[in-house]
């Protein structure tokens, strides 16, 4: 992998990073491993709640949840409720080229740390608001999270079996969508920053971005007047394109999506009378007929172990896989070929994160760097973003507004 003394894209930005939980700091961690200075200021006492979220890993305030979307940050204690400590995030905000934040709206602009209030302190500032519906509209001001996304945008609705009940996606699907348009965002506005001398607001919100990730479904229920179901293991819009149940009891995924797939699958499992029967000659046809189609199919693929039908299926070019578990995922060979995954260096226990999906052949990837155990930096980072003396870290200890980690 491609990790050298060549600069990241990001070298010689600083982000400071006001998130906290999911969306935020999903985005922020990938602005790090794009090269970034990323500064995590959090509460002291207690910091992100996301460090109580899932197991400890190491008997302290560092979960799971928390290190898989807080590495190769930094990390500051402020108390952002004493005027000391706002003035302090001021200060830092002038040395900063990108600020994010995740607060419900109007939070931060009391604060005194908004856009406006944080733009004249530093020209060419990107500031990033990321909420959960956005900044203005009846819902504006409810709490969310990834589930209450899932759930208030119809994903939910079409998540799960036909005759059963919502599903909610394993994964925060929603956080993470909205933190990766979020540094969609970030990235977008410093391209666009010498044309933008007195700073940019970018706002990115998880309603509108769970939505987007929807997009095949909205021309199918606006502009067609369709109303789509849950599908289960298969999809409102294609056919055949699910899982199937494979003698050994393991399960097969098949793609067909084009005509050319579904010629050469029918010959493939010997159902080639199929092909002739006008109930399923086309995508929309086999939608229409799908509950006549899927169990014929369904007992075809009953007929032989999964392995066979995937050695035949890969024989012909017809897009498949097993299902895996996330375990298997992970081990597979095309995980270890990719570097999907990355080991952090340090104390035990040994961590293991996802890395950047990205590769750049003209770029290396900054080394990664475990996730900050809270105040970890604060000392360092004041004396060099502020230039602060020993003398002036004790003051502000001493009176409270920062914390220094134990």
């Amino acid at each position: 992998m491609n990790r050298g003394a060549t600069p990241a894209p990001l070298h010689g930005i600083r982000v400071l990073d006001f998130t906290h939980a999911a969306a935020g700091p999903f985005a922020t961690m990938w602005l790090a491993d794009l090269g970034a200075e990323v500064l995590k200021v959090e509460k002291p006492g207690r910091g992100d709640g996301s460090r109580y979220m899932g197991e400890s890993l190491d008997g302290t305030a560092n979960s799971d949840y928390y290190a898989s979307i807080n590495h190769n940050k930094r990390d500051i204690l402020i108390d952002l409720q004493l005027p000391a400590g706002v003035d302090l995030a001021r200060k830092l905000a002038a040395n900063s080229d990108v600020v994010v934040q995740n607060f419900r709206p109007g939070v931060m602009d009391r604060l005194g740390l908004g856009f406006a209030d944080l733009a004249p302190l530093r020209p060419g500032l990107v500031y990033c608001s990321i909420s959960a519906f956005g900044t203005g509209g009846p819902w504006r001001d409810r709490p969310a999270n990834d589930i209450i996304m899932q759930g208030i945008t119809g994903l939910m609705a079409l998540t799960g079996e036909r005759e059963g009940d919502p599903v909610r996606v394993g994964t925060p699907v929603c956080d993470y969508a909205t933190g990766l348009f979020g540094v969609a965002a970030v990235l977008a506005a410093l391209f666009a920053r010498d044309e933008h001398p007195a700073g940019q607001h970018v706002l990115v919100n998880m309603f509108d971005s769970t939505i987007a990730m929807m997009a095949n479904y909205v021309p199918a229920v606006l502009s067609l007047g369709r109303t789509l179901t849950r599908q289960g293991r298969a999809h409102a819009q294609l056919v055949p394109y699910q899982a199937f149940r494979c003698s050994d009891g393991e399960y097969l995924i098949v793609g067909a999506f084009t005509d050319g797939f579904w010629r050469r699958l029918c010959e493939a499992v010997h159902l080639e009378w199929l092909l002739s029967d006008s109930r399923f000659t086309t995508n929309s046809s086999r939608i229409a007929n799908r509950d006549v189609l899927i169990p014929i199919l369904e007992e075809a693929f009953a007929t032989r172990p999964r392995q066979e039908w995937l050695r035949t299926l890969e024989a012909v070019d017809v897009p498949s896989t097993p299902v895996f578990t996330l375990a298997d995922a992970l081990a597979s060979e095309q995980a270890r070929a990719n570097g999907t995954i990355a080991e952090l260096p340090g104390s035990e226990p040994l961590l293991h994160t996802v890395d950047l999906p990205i590769r750049s052949q003209s770029w290396p990837l900054p080394p990664r760097v475990r996730p900050p155990s809270m105040g970890a930096d604060t000392a360092d980072v004041l004396e060099a973003w502020l230039g602060l003396s020993q003398a002036e870290i004790d003051q502000l200890v001493s009176s409270e507004v920062i914390g220094i980690a134990p």
